[in-house]
């Protein structure tokens, strides 16, 4: 059994979704990619990653809702979530701090290697 840290990265952007899935691999995470909230949801709930990635626009099921439905699972009501977004919405930012999400990035002001670390920080890593 493997001791790697597992990462669901919800993006619809596949060349940021690439990127961001080779990153964490090459980091030594293991990688759950979904191209869409939907498939994010049931990837989710079926795999139970340790720290979540989610783009907030998305089709067919948006990140802040696949948040609110990740929180009202048993399983997901305390598992670590993070937003990537290419907005820096005031309002969205409230939202999700209402569920407890308050690491909100803003994709354009942030490097992998920045991603990255707070990635280890959420989940208590020092490697």
């Amino acid at each position: 059994m493997s001791d790697k840290k597992t990462i669901l990265i919800c993006e619809d952007e596949i060349p940021m979704l690439e990127t961001l899935a080779n990153k964490f691999r090459n980091e030594g995470f293991e990688v759950i990619e979904a191209r869409n909230g939907e498939e994010g949801f049931k990837l989710a709930l079926s795999k139970k990653p340790d720290l979540m990635l989610l783009d907030i626009v998305m089709p067919k099921l948006d990140g802040l809702s696949l948040m609110k439905k990740i929180r009202d699972n048993k399983w997901g009501s305390d598992v670590p979530i993070v937003l990537l977004t290419n907005l820096s919405d005031a309002e969205k930012v409230s939202e999700a701090a209402k569920y407890g999400v308050y690491d909100f990035l803003v994709k354009t002001d942030w490097r992998l290697d920045d991603i990255v670390a707070l990635v280890r920080e959420k989940l208590d890593l020092n490697f």
